[in-house]
């Protein structure tokens, strides 16, 4: 269903941004009594980063980018699956506040937020299942026929913190901490009679909570991204130590 969800996202981004107004106008300025409703879009009306007189602003925030992941030694010889990056796209949607530091004039700012950062991981026909007795997870390498796609999907509720720089250039460093709702792995299939889907929604050995350093350069309100996760993907005890990387294009 992944494969349908980067179009739906870009739209809502550009949906988000898009300088786009309703305006009513005033039945009184017409010679007509009927009142008239016209969209007005004019891009020239579009600022962007332009200084507010308020200290805070809150903001929509979307970033989308491939999903990049370093296998570190597993201590047990465990098979290790073969991760496709650019099959594997992750989502952060949510809102951003942005404080301002200094006066009127000052272009360092503290941004912080909540955001719904969603992980997915795409591996080459290995499928992510576990011991629910001993909390082992395991890559399942076994190829059955006709798999199409095998991925896990990790949900989580992120809070970054950034200092920000904004003059010409905008550039943010910072960190943030994820702390995870759900996760499932995800077998798809092509059989005979037709294509089969099956999901194991558990807790899948993964770490309850993630944490790492974040930064952004870009103009304003469009810029490129990079998180890097500090601690494993999964729990310390597990068999996997998966360091996981974030590259992408985000929009306020």
């Amino acid at each position: 269903m992944k494969r349908f969800l980067l179009p739906l996202f870009l739209f809502l981004a550009v949906t988000w941004l898009m300088p786009l107004h309703l305006l009513a106008q005033d039945p009184t300025t017409k010679e007509s009594d009927d009142t008239e409703v016209n969209f007005d879009f004019d891009p020239a009306k579009f600022k962007m980063g332009k200084k507010s007189g308020s200290r805070t602003n809150l903001e929509g925030y979307f970033g989308v980018g491939p999903t990049f992941i370093t296998s570190n030694s597993t201590g047990s010889g465990a098979f290790v699956p073969t991760f496709k990056p650019w099959n594997s796209w992750s989502t952060d949607l949510g809102i951003m506040a942005r404080t301002r530091l200094g006066g009127v004039n000052s272009s360092f700012n503290i941004n912080y937020g909540l955001l719904w950062r969603y992980l997915n991981v795409e591996t080459d026909k290995a499928y992510l299942t576990w011991d629910k007795a001993t909390k082992i997870p395991k890559y399942d390498n076994s190829d059955p026929d006709g798999v199409t796609n095998t991925e896990l999907n990790v949900h989580t509720l992120s809070v970054p913190v950034m200092l920000e720089f904004q003059k010409k250039v905008a550039i943010a460093v910072g960190g943030f901490v994820a702390f995870r709702i759900s996760s499932n792995s995800e077998l798809d299939r092509e059989l005979a009679d037709g294509d089969a889907q099956s999901a194991l929604i558990a807790d899948l050995g993964l770490n309850n909570v993630l944490y790492g350093v974040t930064g952004q350069i870009g103009y304003k309100k469009a810029r490129i991204f990079v998180n890097y996760y500090l601690n494993n993907l999964f729990k310390e005890n597990t068999t996997y130590d998966f360091t996981v990387m974030n590259i992408g294009i985000a929009v306020f």
